[in-house]
C-alpha cells in the first residue's frame, strides 16, 4: 500500500477490496491519517450486524492523538466499554446498525440521519458529542470516497 495517507491513492485496494474486511478498514485508517485531530477524546464504536463475513466492529477516532480507524471486538453492551489488550477503553458513542443499511449509507443510496429516524440505527452513550464535529465527520466522509469507489459491497 502506499505510504502516503491521505494522498487520494487508495493502495493496493484498487483491484475491488470488500466492504469493512480487515483490509479495507486498514486502508480507511490510512486514508485518515493526515486530517487534523480534534483537541478531546470522541470515539464512535461502530456495531455492523450480519454482513457476509458476520458481525464487523471497528473505532472511528476523532482525536486527540489522530483520526482514524482501529479494528476490534465489539462494544460490551452492559457498561459501553471493550477490551484492547486486557485493557477497557471507554468509548464516547456506540452505533449499532445492519449490514444492509451500511452498505446503503456507504454508496449513498441511503442516508444516516433517515436510516436513524427509521430506526435502523440504534446510538448509545452521548450521541450529542457529534453534534459539534459534523465538519471533521464530513471530512472523513470525503477523504473515504475514493476507497469507497473501489469497494466491493457482497
Amino acid at each position: 500500500m502506499s505510504s502516503n495517507p491521505g494522498s487520494g491513492d487508495v493502495g493496493d485496494v484498487g483491484h475491488g477490496v470488500r466492504y469493512l474486511s480487515d483490509e479495507w478498514l486498514d486502508e480507511a485508517d490510512r486514508q485518515l491519517g493526515d486530517l487534523e485531530p480534534i483537541s478531546g477524546r470522541v470515539t464512535v464504536d461502530v456495531v455492523v450486524r450480519s454482513g457476509p463475513e458476520g458481525d464487523r466492529a471497528y473505532r472511528l477516532i476523532l482525536g486527540p492523538d489522530r483520526v482514524g480507524i482501529d479494528r476490534g471486538s465489539a462494544p460490551d453492551p452492559r457498561n459501553g466499554a471493550r477490551s484492547s489488550g486486557g485493557t477497557t477503553v471507554a468509548s464516547g458513542v456506540r452505533m449499532t446498525l445492519p449490514w444492509t443499511v451500511a452498505v446503503a449509507i456507504a454508496r449513498g443510496r441511503a442516508s444516516a440521519q433517515r436510516a436513524f429516524l427509521d430506526g435502523h440505527i440504534q446510538f448509545g452513550g452521548d450521541a450529542s458529542l457529534l453534534i459539534g464535529y459534523q465538519r471533521e465527520l464530513s471530512d472523513i466522509d470525503d477523504r473515504l470516497a475514493e476507497l469507497r469507489s473501489v469497494t466491493r459491497y457482497h
